[in-house]
């Protein structure tokens, strides 16, 4: 896999909060990822493809377009999921809520590299 597609997950990774972050492919089987040890990177990634799924099945059903990213929170943490391609998007699990801001962000200046990173694999 891609060292420079590795590095990028790896400056998520860089906060405290997220426990993984990683690019899957559209069928939920994983391209790259980086994780905290104990992560069952391989069972969340088939799970989350059914999310983005979800979204993206509901998105159509009332005339609002394409995904453009999802969020999940939950008592103890959060999932996002957004598409970077037609067969891949990009998986950030996290353990609080409370760096949400923070974690928009850093999935908003490198989504660029993220799709540059992927395409160069």
């Amino acid at each position: 896999m891609s060292s420079n597609l590795k590095s990028l997950l790896g400056r998520f990774r860089a906060l405290d909060s997220v426990e993984l972050a990683a690019v899957v492919a559209q069928d939920g089987l994983l391209i790259e990822a980086t994780a905290r040890p104990g992560v069952d990177i391989d069972a969340i990634c088939a799970v989350a493809s059914n999310g983005l799924a979800m979204a993206e099945a509901l998105g159509r059903e009332i005339d609002k377009g394409q995904t453009m990213q999802t969020l999940l929170e939950y008592q103890q943490g959060l999932v996002l999921l957004e598409p970077i391609s037609e067969d891949a998007m990009f998986l950030l699990m996290a353990n609080t809520r409370e760096e949400l801001g923070q974690v928009r962000f850093l999935v908003a200046i490198h989504r660029h590299d993220l799709v540059n990173a992927l395409n160069a694999i």
